[in-house]
């Protein structure tokens, strides 16, 4: 009886030992894949963090979806979502992109669709203003753009030239390319400037060209941050090694 009551606890006790290891071991492979899916998502992001900001003169932080990044790569050697974020610059509206089913093709990389914005704030338009400023307008000295202001609800941005007006301008989007038209064509009898807003439309158009080939704008809209810019692209490529 002593000797088989023993041998039982013995056995029950050596099946412990069995679980035990079994959930060491299940923690263990637990612990490898998070730290591989860990270290994918660094090394990718930092990568590309590194790159587009060269490209952009912006400094950006660059995210995955919320699936396994390391087995979607094994399985298919695609990314369900790749989204970039930048705070901007000067020069540099803020970006929100989404890249969505991004590959690997012949040495590129491309993205299946893309979707984002990028806002430019009070202060980047009006630097950009005075960036293209017309010269030989009779009222060029007077035309000179102190502020703008956004008014999202009227869906006009509010300019102060030269502190004795104050013109509508109305966005849009024009074969891809965006547009500023003033409501009041004249001040003070003459004739407003042409490219009196053209130093926003460049910037816009230089931070777009920054961005991957295949990336275009499809809409504008003034909203309470600024002027909003809406992009967007199919078969995007994304990277060429």
């Amino acid at each position: 009886m002593g000797r088989g009551a023993r041998t039982g606890r013995g056995s029950r006790g050596g099946g412990r030992g069995c679980g035990c290891s079994l959930i060491l071991l299940v923690l263990l492979l637990v612990g490898l894949v998070a730290a591989a899916e860990f270290g994918a998502r660094w090394y990718l992001a930092d990568r590309a963090e590194r790159e587009v900001s060269a490209r952009i003169d912006a400094p950006t932080d660059v995210s995955f979806g919320r699936g396994l990044l390391l087995w979607e790569l094994i399985s298919s050697r695609s990314a369900g979502e790749v989204h970039l974020t930048s705070p901007g610059s000067d020069t540099v509206p803020q970006l929100d992109v989404t890249s969505h089913s991004v590959t690997l093709v012949d040495g590129a990389l491309h993205a299946e669709t893309l979707d984002g914005t990028a806002v430019l704030d009070e202060q980047q338009m009006v630097a950009a203003a005075a960036q293209g400023g017309p010269e030989g307008s009779p009222i060029a000295g007077l035309t000179e753009v102190r502020s703008v202001r956004p008014d999202a609800a009227a869906g006009l941005l509010r300019a102060d030239l030269g502190g004795i007006a104050e013109v509508g301008v109305a966005p849009s989007v024009t074969d891809g390319r965006l547009t500023l038209r003033p409501e009041q064509t004249a001040l003070l009898g003459f004739p407003l400037p042409d490219g009196l807003f053209s130093g926003i439309t460049t910037v816009v158009d230089s931070a777009v060209a920054d961005l991957p080939h295949g990336v275009v704008i499809e809409g504008t809209r003034v909203v309470p941050e600024g002027l909003e810019v809406s992009l967007g692209g199919r078969d995007v490529v994304l990277q060429t090694n």
